[in-house]
């Protein structure tokens, strides 16, 4: 299984400013003295150098993971990411009218379903889209954000055919060879993550959660689902002092993140739905001080953080 990220933002799309490139340029020119910058692999080398802030972005679309097992794609959430991952689609089957896509909805909430208008693999005859979601009216949250009032293109006129499914929780479905099993999360409104197991190696993706106030059958609930997982997406939207002052906004933290992994022994965790306030630099420091606190928490434990960037890929 092979995971591609190509939307890691949360509540909305936050594309980079000329202000935040301006920085990066300068910053990246202050450090540039010392080496030639005549010879062109020079250059490269002195960027591939650079922190990944410096030298990138961490991207500024909103939630979309995809899961390829062979011929077979399951992508996570459609946020605006799903663009970009639709184009990419459109390479192979899915130009060819013969592609088949199965979609997890974690909720509906417009971070997560405003890039489905957008995925032209939807509007090519002969492809199949299956959405899957624990809300029964799924269907209908996906006509109404494509009414006349906010978009132009109905829900009726993509050309591809579209299913709709409603997993109950707690309910293992099988796509080929993978099982593909839920938990219903903590988050207004209701949310649902995902574990996907092959030939004995899981992928868990969770993201809109919080784990305040959780009672101690409900902490071992969740974490078993979590439990050995090879790669682990997990919401880290804010910081400590965001999560405490928003707790009721269903949200965690970078090292809540890390304590849910140590305690379920994940082997790679993923920092995910990045808060759309905190440009590149704040969340590499995020990132460093996830890293910190890993190193000070684990014991035995062989555990890995990563933070989610667009173009990032791992194999599970």
């Amino acid at each position: 299984m092979i995971l591609k990220f190509w939307g890691v933002r949360g509540s909305i799309p936050a594309p980079i400013g000329p202000h935040e490139v301006k920085a990066k340029i300068v910053s990246a020119l202050k450090g540039a003295s010392d080496h030639d910058l005549e010879n062109e692999r020079t250059v490269e080398r002195y960027v591939d150098g650079l922190p990944p802030h410096a030298r990138g972005t961490y991207g500024g679309n909103t939630s979309c993971v995809q899961l390829q097992s062979g011929d077979t794609t399951i992508i996570f959430d459609a946020g605006s990411g799903i663009r970009a991952l639709g184009m990419d689609l459109m390479e192979g089957r899915f130009g060819q009218g013969t592609g088949t896509a199965h979609l997890f909805l974690s909720h509906t909430h417009w971070d997560h379903i405003h890039g489905f208008p957008f995925f032209l693999p939807a509007f090519v005859p002969g492809n199949r889209i299956v959405v899957y979601s624990a809300f029964a009216d799924v269907q209908t949250r996906f006509k109404i954000q494509q009414a006349p009032s906010y978009f132009p293109v109905a829900l009726e006129a993509m050309d591809a055919d579209i299913e709709f499914f409603r997993v109950s929780e707690g309910e293992t479905i099988t796509i080929d060879d993978l099982s593909i099993s839920n938990m219903e999360l903590k988050h207004p409104g209701g949310s649902v993550g995902y574990r996907v197991e092959k030939q004995g190696a899981a992928f868990v993706y969770a993201t809109d959660t919080a784990l305040n106030n959780f009672s101690r059958p409900d902490q071992e609930k969740f974490i078993a689902f979590f439990s050995q997982a090879k790669v682990a997406v997990f919401d880290a939207q804010y910081t400590v002092r965001e999560a405490v002052r928003k707790e009721d906004w269903g949200h965690s933290s970078p090292l809540t993140a890390v304590d849910v992994a140590l305690r379920a022994n994940i082997e790679t965790l993923v920092l995910f739905h990045h808060e759309p306030t905190h440009d590149d630099r704040t969340l590499h420091e995020k990132f460093q001080r996830a890293r910190k606190y890993l190193e000070l928490k684990r014991q035995s434990q062989a555990c890995t953080v990563v933070m989610a960037h667009e173009g990032l890929e791992l194999a599970v």
